[in-house]
Protein backbone atom coordinates (compact mmCIF):
# COMPACT_ATOMS: atom_id res chain seq x y z
CA UNK A 1 0.00 0.00 0.00
CA UNK A 2 2.69 2.46 -0.94
CA UNK A 3 1.36 5.81 -1.90
CA UNK A 4 3.16 7.78 -4.53
CA UNK A 5 3.75 11.07 -2.76
CA UNK A 6 4.80 13.96 -4.92
CA UNK A 7 6.03 17.09 -3.26
CA UNK A 8 4.83 20.42 -4.50
CA UNK A 9 7.56 22.68 -5.79
CA UNK A 10 8.04 25.74 -3.64
CA UNK A 11 8.55 29.04 -5.36
CA UNK A 12 10.37 32.08 -4.05
CA UNK A 13 7.52 34.25 -2.79
CA UNK A 14 9.50 37.47 -3.03
CA UNK A 15 10.26 36.84 -6.70
CA UNK A 16 6.60 35.96 -7.35
CA UNK A 17 5.58 39.29 -5.78
CA UNK A 18 8.00 41.18 -8.04
CA UNK A 19 6.64 39.46 -11.15
CA UNK A 20 3.04 40.02 -10.00
CA UNK A 21 3.74 43.72 -9.48
CA UNK A 22 5.44 44.01 -12.87
CA UNK A 23 2.91 42.12 -15.01
CA UNK A 24 -0.28 42.14 -12.93
CA UNK A 25 -0.98 38.40 -13.21
CA UNK A 26 -2.26 36.34 -10.29
CA UNK A 27 0.10 34.17 -8.26
CA UNK A 28 -1.67 31.04 -9.49
CA UNK A 29 -1.25 32.02 -13.13
CA UNK A 30 2.43 32.92 -12.60
CA UNK A 31 3.09 29.54 -10.97
CA UNK A 32 1.38 27.79 -13.89
CA UNK A 33 3.54 29.75 -16.34
CA UNK A 34 6.72 28.81 -14.47
CA UNK A 35 5.66 25.17 -14.17
CA UNK A 36 4.93 24.99 -17.90
CA UNK A 37 1.18 24.44 -17.74
CA UNK A 38 0.69 27.48 -19.98
CA UNK A 39 2.43 27.97 -23.32
CA UNK A 40 3.42 31.02 -25.28
CA UNK A 41 5.93 33.81 -25.51
CA UNK A 42 4.82 35.42 -22.25
CA UNK A 43 5.27 32.08 -20.52
CA UNK A 44 8.86 31.75 -21.72
CA UNK A 45 9.65 35.34 -20.81
CA UNK A 46 8.23 35.10 -17.27
CA UNK A 47 9.84 31.71 -16.69
CA UNK A 48 13.26 33.08 -17.71
CA UNK A 49 12.76 36.18 -15.56
CA UNK A 50 11.74 34.07 -12.56
CA UNK A 51 14.81 31.87 -12.91
CA UNK A 52 17.09 34.90 -13.25
CA UNK A 53 15.62 36.69 -10.22
CA UNK A 54 15.59 33.51 -8.13
CA UNK A 55 19.25 32.79 -8.93
CA UNK A 56 20.18 36.36 -8.01
CA UNK A 57 18.30 36.01 -4.70
CA UNK A 58 20.12 32.77 -3.91
CA UNK A 59 23.49 34.39 -4.71
CA UNK A 60 22.68 37.36 -2.48
CA UNK A 61 21.74 35.08 0.41
CA UNK A 62 24.91 33.00 -0.02
CA UNK A 63 26.98 36.18 -0.11
CA UNK A 64 25.44 37.37 3.17
CA UNK A 65 26.00 33.98 4.79
CA UNK A 66 29.65 33.94 3.74
CA UNK A 67 30.19 37.27 5.53
CA UNK A 68 29.53 35.59 8.85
Amino acid sequence: MDKNIKTKPSYNQDVLKIIKRRYGYSFDYIRKLIRGDRAGLVSDMIKAEYNKLNNEAIKAIEHQVSKF
